[in-house]
């Protein structure tokens, strides 16, 4: 009986694996974002180029989403995360050695690639680990704490350790080195993850969750997985995660830089100090999605077991918030106080989309979590990348001549309000195929038992 139970628990083992997995996911993906000041200044770029680079990233990690989430669903998670997570930290290593804008371009792309391992790969794994009940909760944490940590290490780790590498790392200095050192970080945790990882409690000698969730738990793979391309939620998913993914790739592409500019103009810090103190103003961000996402993702749940209540009811009460945030962003910030506290009210709203991955499983299929959160995620990235290009731009011809400085942000805000505005109509769209898809499922049977 004690064997079996602690087997039971292991789903746990595997959410603290996967949540350190994606952490190196947000650490790539934001490295440069923290030391924006400083990129600029060595590669002599501006914010038009910055917004490129930071796309980079996203276009690689878009197109490669489909193949990874089939390689999760038909190999395994547990082969799967483990390799590419460690070839990131070599990538990420490499990152430090560019010494022109394109080699800084080839490297984000690079990452890109294997970091879109991390997303789809854990969201099929822990689909097969974690019921219903208590699904929601665990897409939050692993996405909510982990996306944190990742972030961070990116935005406050990276600049701080800079200050203290003046001897230098295989003969690179301040960021440079604290950007080997990460990589290094992001190594072990590909190790740890080979050791802790189980890609089916089957394996454990566990019940299926599949195959006790799923409406066609013996469908063949392929044809269930045909049978979610041709569903209208699948495209439905896609675009509410898409208007997500524009407010998660704005909100931390260039709320350090935001942070820094309010500092030095309206503090008269230097441009040292103010670096820092836009990381810490940034790591509010990270505490809003570490603390308050995983709390959107148990209010799911609970609402769901005991009231049937649409998880889309939720992501359209988050759509409207992310349109009033952004909103706020355009008009002048008093003190640091109101920044500091929109900032972790933008981490927690712009980052309770874990909540429709839950859904996604449920809506769909189980057995093809990883392919279908491929397919949403493919076009929330490119979405998320094709906005993260247009906001350097946008930036540029939205700001005001001569204003305060962040009239130079308009134009990133606007793209955020546009995207809140379309997620409020996809996302209602979606919540009464929901209430059908729950009568149907009969959600306080055995599946969520």
């Amino acid at each position: 009986m004690s064997i079996k139970l602690d087997k039971s628990l292991y789903k746990w083992v595997v959410l603290l694996a996967c949540l350190f997995v994606y952490s190196t996911s947000h650490l790539v993906r934001w490295n440069y974002s923290s030391v924006t000041k400083y990129l600029m200044e060595d590669l002599h770029i501006g914010k038009p180029e910055l917004g490129v680079m930071g796309a980079a990233f996203f276009y690689a990690y878009a197109a490669v989403q489909i193949p990874w989430g089939l390689a999760a669903d038909k190999l395994g998670a547990r082969y799967v995360i483990p390799l590419a997570t460690g070839i990131l930290g070599f990538f990420l290593a490499g990152f430090a050695f560019s010494g022109t804008y394109t080699e800084a371009l080839v490297w984000r792309a690079l990452m890109g690639v294997v970091s879109a391992s991390g997303y789809v790969s854990i969201n099929s794994v822990l689909s097969k680990w974690f019921p219903l009940r208590q699904r929601g909760l665990a897409m939050s944490i692993f996405s909510g704490v982990g996306g944190a940590s990742g972030e961070v290490m990116s935005f406050l780790l990276i600049p701080v350790i800079a200050l203290f590498m003046e001897r230098g790392i295989l003969g690179q200095t301040g960021w440079k080195a604290s950007t080997i050192v990460m990589g290094c970080v992001v190594v072990l945790i590909g190790i740890m993850a080979a050791v802790l990882l189980r890609s089916d409690p089957t394996t454990m000698g566990l019940p299926s969750v599949q195959k006790a969730e799923d409406i066609k738990p013996d469908i063949d793979y392929r044809e269930a997985a045909k049978e979610a391309t041709k569903n209208p939620v699948l495209w439905l998913l896609s675009g509410v995660l898409s208007c997500y993914i524009v407010a998660c790739r704005l909100g931390p592409a260039w709320l350090p830089l935001y942070a820094t500019e309010f500092y030095i103009q309206t503090k008269g810090m230097p441009k040292e100090t103010a670096i820092v103190a836009g990381g810490v103003m940034a790591t509010l961000y990270v505490l809003g999605r570490c603390l308050g996402s995983p709390v959107v993702g148990q209010v799911s749940d609970m609402l769901l077991k005991k009231y049937a209540v649409p998880r889309f009811s939720i992501v359209t009460v988050m759509m409207v918030l992310i349109v009033v945030i952004f909103g706020l962003f355009t008009l002048p910030i008093p003190s640091p106080y109101v920044l500091g506290l929109l900032a972790f009210a933008a981490g927690t709203v712009f980052n309770s989309f874990p909540i429709l991955n839950a859904a996604t499983a449920e809506l769909l299929s189980v057995k093809t979590a990883g392919y279908c959160t491929a397919v949403i995620n493919t076009v929330g990235q490119v979405s998320g990348a094709l906005s993260l290009t247009a906001s350097g731009y946008m930036a540029v011809r939205y700001s005001v001549k001569g204003g305060a400085f962040y009239t130079e942000f308009l134009g990133i805000w606007y793209l955020g309000i546009i995207a809140g505005a379309i997620g409020i109509v996809l996302a209602g769209m979606v919540i009464r195929r929901e209430s059908k898809m729950l009568k149907l499922r009969n959600i306080t049977g055995k599946a969520t038992a």
